[in-house]
């Protein structure tokens, strides 16, 4: 680093926050960022070696300015792979690419406009009847139960089985694509044993060539699915979609499209039940739903950083950086910035701003599931108040989160169905 992007000395409270900040550690993480926020805009952390942006309008700008800031580590092992690793992928055949959250224009552009015209809210409604016969089919399992593991029963599962509509399969173990996704997260945003390391690259593998499978099976036999759709819009047509990359888009979705809610749902559910009042005033005004979601994905979002690098040098927050810098986005901080929510650390799910938050991301690498993920979270939320009134978290639980340095939610949640 150059002498002004050092990290701060060891006097000033960038350099306290930098040595407070546990990045895989998400245990008092809010408390964490709502006492250094107000001074401390941006720190070194060292030992992951990022520079933290901690408020809301600075993690917008970065988010929106893709001309001096790069995505192309967002999807990079947080703690780099042995080469051995990488040489195992490419004799499996392993080829994907970076073609969304990790890539940037004008790749990135021609990408997503092929997408979108999959992935959005008018596709997305198409498959509401569906979302709410799976989910009253999982509650029809547990309604004879007194005591509930909300993530074991519904939340893992569910997801999974929506992204199976999205591409017309039929009979697969949903469990399997979880394990799968379970993998990569601790493989990319975590810290991975080289036992895990080990198992997960053969997965990585298998789930690649799954993918690869699906896409050669929709080309011969084309349906209404996301696969098919691309195809259908490639037309045999490089400059718009090569194969390769409709298959990375395929195994993008299978894994990124199913973690990120399961972790949302828990923490949404979670956040409620602490908060009986929160609840019986969800129950009884069912119009406030909507809004519950957008204040459930503030308050507690499953993506609680996410990672840029720097393409030139920049100033952050009077932070001079030399081009190369990697920077850590603290989504979690931004949905809790006093400057733009009042009272941030409360749940309100009448909170009238509640959806300015950056749980999805921003600017152009808005994230294109948001609109299934809130379908799903509505729905959710619409049936358990309904069949569950007097729903109430179980007492004496300790609540495990997953361990990465991106995503936060719940491995568990033991609830009471009938209070």
């Amino acid at each position: 680093m150059t002498e002004q992007s050092r990290e701060p000395a060891a006097a000033c409270p960038m350099h306290a926050a930098g040595q407070a900040f546990k990045p895989f550690e998400h245990d008092g993480m809010y408390a964490f960022f709502g006492r250094i926020r107000p001074d401390v805009p941006i720190f070194h952390s060292p030992e992951i070696d990022y520079w933290v942006v901690t408020r809301r309008e600075d993690v917008l700008a970065i988010f929106r300015d893709h001309e001096r800031f790069s995505a192309q580590i967002a999807t990079q092992p947080i703690c780099p792979w042995p080469t051995g690793a990488f040489d195992y992928l490419k004799a499996q055949g392993f080829q994907s690419e970076s073609v969304q959250v990790g890539c940037d224009p004008p790749r990135h552009t021609r990408v997503r406009e092929a997408a979108i015209r999959f992935l959005n809210i008018r596709q997305f409604s198409t498959y509401a009847d569906d979302l709410r016969r799976l989910v009253r089919g999982y509650l029809d399992k547990i309604e004879t139960r007194d005591e509930v593991d909300l993530v074991d029963a519904i939340f893992y599962e569910f997801p999974a089985q929506v992204v199976f509509l999205l591409l017309g399969e039929r009979g697969f173990d949903p469990l399997r694509i979880k394990k799968w996704g379970d993998l990569r997260l601790n493989m990319v945003w975590g810290q991975p044993t080289p036992e895990e390391l080990e198992s997960g690259v053969r997965d990585l593998a298998e789930f690649w060539t799954y993918s690869a499978n699906l896409v050669a099976a929709r080309k011969a036999q084309p349906g209404e699915d996301y696969a098919s759709f691309l195809l259908a819009r490639r037309g045999g047509d490089d400059s718009i979609l090569t194969e390769n990359e409709i298959t990375s888009l395929v195994f993008g979705l299978l894994l990124a499209g199913h973690e990120t809610t399961t972790n949302a749902a828990g923490n949404l559910f979670l956040e409620l039940l602490k908060r009986p009042e929160q609840w019986a005033w969800l129950v009884a005004n069912p119009d406030l739903i909507a809004n519950a979601v957008e204040e459930g994905l503030r308050h507690a979002s499953s993506v609680i950083a996410w990672r840029r690098t720097a393409k030139q040098d920049v100033t952050i927050c009077g932070q001079r950086l030399p081009a190369g810098s990697k920077i850590l986005l603290a989504l979690a901080s931004a949905n809790h910035d006093e400057a733009w929510f009042d009272n941030p650390q409360d749940l309100d799910i009448a909170r009238p701003n509640a959806r300015d938050h950056v749980a999805f991301g921003n600017g152009v690498h808005f994230c294109l599931g948001a609109a299934l993920a809130r379908l799903e979270l509505r729905i959710l939320l619409e049936e358990f108040t309904a069949r569950f009134p007097n729903m109430a978290l179980a007492p004496d639980q300790k609540i495990a989160w997953t361990r990465t340095i991106s995503f936060r939610g719940p491995s568990r949640l033991l609830v009471r169905l009938n209070g």
